[in-house]
């Protein structure tokens, strides 16, 4: 399957499954994973900066439309595709240049690494959108890090589900 349309099926599994099954009103929880971010992982990193924006903005408009949220998402997205290089670099630090990165040939903790950074990135941003304001940073913590541990599970979970085994 080419790249672009795999993507498309990945954007529709993981936002039909964040909105029909993982959504916490529907499941009657304060926390459920937000596994859309593992999208963000999934872009191609020889993308343009411009491409991975737009696609960012875009995949957070779409999630906000659906759980009516006011643009919290979107700008967690954004935030979180505009700081992908340099999560990639921290994570992906062996490798001399990031265009010479070839994800599929990195170890798996690597990609672990990397999608732990913009699940955390991302989901700080969220929430820090979310409250609005400092004066409840407690609940701010609490909701970051029960959300980013559960996120953080369901997307190793996918990520192990889906490897590619070499032979």
């Amino acid at each position: 399957m080419n790249k672009p349309i795999g993507l498309l099926v990945w954007f529709l599994a993981l936002v039909f499954a964040q909105v029909f099954m993982l959504d916490p009103i529907m499941l009657g929880i304060p926390y459920s994973p937000l596994i859309y971010v593992l999208l963000f992982v999934l872009l191609p990193h020889q993308w343009e900066a411009w491409v991975v924006l737009l696609v960012g903005f875009f995949i957070g408009v779409v999630v906000d439309l659906l759980f009516l949220s006011g643009g919290i998402h979107t700008v967690a997205s954004l935030i979180a595709c505009f700081t992908r290089p340099l999560l990639m670099r921290a994570a992906y630090r062996d490798t001399i240049s990031l265009r010479d990165l070839k994800i599929e040939n990195e170890s798996f903790g690597s990609l672990c690494l990397y999608s732990l950074l913009i699940i955390l990135v991302h989901h700080f941003f969220l929430f820090v959108a979310m409250t609005g304001s400092w004066s409840k940073f407690g609940w701010l913590l609490s909701a970051w890090g029960a959300n980013s541990m559960l996120t953080i599970m369901a997307c190793f979970l996918l990520l192990v589900l889906t490897k590619k085994t070499t032979r």
